[in-house]
């Protein structure tokens, strides 16, 4: 309502700068203040089940420093216009402030979904960032996400965006580029696929080569897993290295909530990676089994090996689950593996 004598253009300023005490100016969506009203207001609300996505761009700091704030800017304002495209009528996206942004979604609570979607954003973030920065940058642009679910991991705005800030952080520490789900006495981590467009043959070994060799052993999906022991097992007359083929399985209760299973899961990706060497690799088959191939070793080395492994999981998780593991050579006379 307009105040007694007060002109119509005066009337439309003050329209104006109510608006904008709401929206962060730089990548017009709402800013900290009003989103986090909105998400509260879900919160209190008589469906008050959601999740709460911190979202943080990976390198951010190397944009500015390598090309200026302009670029970070306009970094900033397509990762907006990616993330818009991830949200429903309803679901509240706002940026929290620098480079780190939030979506709460309503009624999305399912891990498996809530990971599946976690992925795409990663992957798009990627694809799409990819074309703005070139060599010089010596890395990709990514996302890294945590993620905290309403009735699980908290009630109330302040313990939601603690956990899921926890879990950001760990995934920033760890890896980058990656998700997790917040969970308390857990930590875990899960890495996505990258895709980048066409470009030429060094900064395409920029962007695939690692940043470093210890790691431990090698994380790969299970196509390209695959793909790669059908390569080994046709080269073995031509290489001399011995390989093992070993299967961990996890043990878990029917009565465990999905959630903790999929972190579950996770860790024991996380403890073979860092407790097996950089030749080997290993790949996630299925709900709770991961499949190794050691390289350089036979099955008595193999079996060291493996048991480092069982070791390590019974110091951190003997009293949540099991695990287990077959190995077998990987003998080029032998056809009997079926992967």
């Amino acid at each position: 309502m307009r105040r007694k004598n007060e002109p119509p253009a005066q009337e439309m300023k003050n329209q104006e700068m109510a608006v904008y005490s709401y929206i962060d100016s730089l990548t017009g969506l709402i800013n900290r203040a009003s989103g986090e009203q909105q998400i509260n207001n879900i919160l209190k609300s008589d469906d008050p089940s959601g999740a709460l996505l911190m979202i943080d761009i990976d390198h951010f700091k190397c944009v500015n420093d390598t090309y200026g704030h302009a670029m970070g800017d306009s970094i900033l304002k397509r990762f907006a216009e990616i993330l818009k495209s991830f949200v429903r009528y309803g679901d509240v996206l706002m940026r929290l402030g620098g480079d780190e942004f939030i979506i709460f979604y309503r009624n999305f609570t399912d891990p498996d979904s809530l990971s599946e979607r976690s992925r795409r954003i990663i992957e798009k973030v990627e694809y799409l960032l990819s074309d703005m920065v070139d060599e010089r940058m010596g890395q990709t642009i990514s996302a890294s996400i945590g993620i905290a679910i309403s009735g699980i991991n908290g009630d109330d705005l302040k313990t939601l965006m603690g956990h899921a800030d926890k879990a950001l952080y760990y995934v920033k520490q760890h890896t980058k580029h990656g998700f997790l789900i917040y969970e308390d006495g857990v930590s875990s981590i899960h890495e996505v696929s990258k895709h980048h467009g066409i470009v030429n043959i060094s900064s395409i070994r920029s962007m695939i080569d690692e940043d470093g060799f210890d790691r431990g052993a090698y994380l790969v999906d299970y196509a390209s897993f695959k793909s790669l022991y059908r390569f080994l097992t046709r080269n073995l007359k031509r290489i001399d290295i011995d390989y093992q083929l070993v299967l961990f399985t996890l043990s878990i209760s029917r009565n465990t909530p999905s959630i903790s299973i999929i972190n579950l899961e996770r860790q024991l990706g996380r403890l073979i990676g860092h407790t097996l060497r950089v030749g080997d690799v290993a790949a996630q088959y299925g709900r709770n089994q991961y499949l190794v191939l050691l390289s350089g070793t036979n099955t008595d080395n193999g079996k060291i090996a493996a048991e480092r492994v069982m070791k390590n999981w019974f110091d951190e998780f003997s009293k949540i689950c099991t695990l287990s593991y077959e190995i077998e050579d990987l003998d080029v006379e032998e056809t009997e593996f079926q992967i």
